[in-house]
């Protein structure tokens, strides 16, 4: 049976118990649906629902841009049909889906598009941060006065991730504006430059998701995104929350031995699914 949610706040008083019995691994759609300035307000475009099997909830979803994200709890594919025939049914259309491998490719078979992969990704989590030699450099927050740069520099990171998805210059300078007015955006400056950014992407109850990790080619190979991030972990377990979580692109090698040497491990993957 499918329910659907006209606000984020209805959704989760249903279904964040759900959802935290695996929070790292939900933290999108948790972080997504407490990242709404009014929770209560109907939320024009999104789609909140949940596949349930008597009062017990099997799967979930919600699409908040243009793909879906799904929640299970057991390989049972049963509940993913009903969220792909909910969507079908509504004329919602999709441009992908992501989530774990056997949810969004069993989405995809029953939602009917082609799809090819975006991008897998692996799930982290840290809970203590390894002391490692720092770069040159502080590591502050940043300001209103940043704004132009970081928004500039979130375009060009976005290209690099994903073009085919990429937000218009007005979405991103507005999200920037509102996650630097939340201190939730980072800088690391050296010799009065700033040379790398980070974002705390998202919040759950336990958990801060690290994101945003830019330095800019010209300065690239100095370890200022190491430090960072190293730094903004720490900042995250001082401030209350029990771990930290970022995504990283299982096809960057780079990437992931740097999270590791900070004190990163693997928990889960996702798939990142585009349609044709």
């Amino acid at each position: 049976m499918i329910n659907k949610y006209k606000t984020p706040q209805l959704f989760l008083e249903d279904t964040e118990h759900f959802l935290e019995k695996r929070e790292l691994e939900n933290n999108l759609i948790l972080g997504l649906c407490n990242g709404f300035t009014d929770k209560t307000k109907v939320q024009e475009g999104c789609v909140f629902i949940n596949a349930t099997d008597g009062d017990k909830i099997m799967a979930a979803s919600i699409k908040t841009a243009a793909k879906a994200i799904i929640a299970g709890e057991t390989n049972n594919n049963t509940y993913i049909k009903e969220l792909a025939d909910y969507y079908l049914e509504n004329n919602i259309d999709l441009k992908g889906v992501f989530g774990k491998d056997f949810y969004v490719n069993e989405f995809s078979d029953f939602y009917g598009k082609q799809p090819y992969v975006d991008m897998t990704l692996i799930v982290h989590q840290l809970t203590t941060v390894n002391k490692l030699p720092a770069a040159t450099g502080e590591f502050e927050l940043a300001d209103s006065n940043d704004v132009d740069l970081v928004a500039r520099w979130a375009l060009t990171f976005e290209d690099e991730k994903s073009p085919a998805v990429r937000n218009s210059k007005e979405q991103v300078l507005k999200t920037t504006q509102a996650k630097i007015a939340l201190g939730d955006i980072f800088k690391w400056t050296d010799k009065g430059n700033i040379v790398c950014m980070a974002a705390i992407n998202r919040k759950t109850k336990n958990a801060g998701i690290i994101g945003l990790v830019y330095t800019p080619e010209e300065y690239r190979g100095n370890g200022y995104a190491t430090s960072h991030v190293q730094k903004l972990s720490e900042y995250i377990l001082q401030n209350g929350f029990k771990y930290c979580g970022l995504f990283t692109d299982k096809a960057n090698p780079t990437s992931n031995s740097i999270y590791k040497k900070i004190g990163y491990k693997p928990i889960t993957e996702f798939m990142d699914i585009g349609y044709k």
